[in-house]
Formats: structure tokens, C-alpha cells, sequence
């Protein structure tokens, strides 16, 4: 009987220990805005489109520029094989099948960077590919 032989001290550091498992993985999130805010009125907010390809270890375009108070439609297409598009300050982590188009849509209230990802493991350069978005 190991659990009997147990101090408290050990049972106590036993049960912070699980769940601190529990509850931290929630409150890693970097989400700063919802991707489309609820009471965005798309008939006044200018959009920019832009057509991304996802392919072996890149972004292309890498750098997406817009202003801010816009809405981003984004077009992407996995050329080569499965990718992701994380964009974390908006909540965004979509799977992007090869050559299937998924349209992803962001509204962003302020100037600033925010970065994406591929977000499926898609090879040895998989943690290289990224980029970012920049409203100034």
C-alpha cells in the first residue's frame, strides 16, 4: 500500500501538482480579439483580400500589410501537402488540405504585428514557417 505510506506534505504536493495540469493549459491563450467582433458592421468597414499559398516550409506573401479598423479575408491554399494557419491573437488555427482554398476572416482594431504560423507539422522546416501581419 504506497498510498497509505504517503505523507500529507506528499498527497497535498501530489494534488497541486495535477491540477495545476488542469487549469494553467487554458490560460496560455493569446488571444487578444475575436477573430469578427460581434457588432462589426460589415457593410461599413473597408476589406482587404488577400490569395496566401502555404508550401514547403513558407508563406507566401510572408508580410501581410493592411490598416487598421479593416477586415481581412484571407484566400489560403496548401500547394504541397497539409499545413496550418494559427493566427493566435485572433483565435485562427485552421488545417489547410492540399489544393483546397479555405477562406479565413479577421477584423483588426488597432496598429500593430501579429503573427501566424503553420500550425500542422509539415516537415524539417515546419518551425520556420511564418509571418506576420502588419496594420500601421
Amino acid at each position: 500500500m504506497l498510498v497509505k505510506s504517503w505523507r500529507k506534505q506528499d498527497m497535498r504536493i501530489l494534488l497541486i501538482v495535477a491540477l495545476t495540469g488542469l487549469l494553467l493549459p487554458g490560460c496560455g491563450t493569446t488571444e487578444q480579439f475575436p477573430a469578427i467582433p460581434a457588432d462589426l458592421d460589415r457593410s461599413t468597414v473597408q476589406t482587404d483580400t488577400v490569395v496566401v499559398t502555404a508550401k514547403r516550409y513558407v508563406f507566401e506573401p510572408e508580410e501581410i500589410k493592411t490598416k487598421p479598423g479593416r477586415l481581412i479575408v484571407l484566400k489560403v491554399t496548401a500547394a504541397d501537402g497539409t499545413h496550418g494557419f494559427a493566427l493566435p491573437a485572433f483565435g485562427i488555427d485552421e488545417r489547410l488540405e492540399k489544393g483546397v482554398t479555405k477562406l479565413i476572416e479577421f477584423y483588426v482594431p488597432k496598429p500593430g504585428k501579429f503573427d501566424f504560423k503553420c500550425s500542422h507539422f509539415c516537415g524539417i522546416g515546419h518551425f520556420g514557417m511564418n509571418g506576420q501581419v502588419i496594420a500601421e
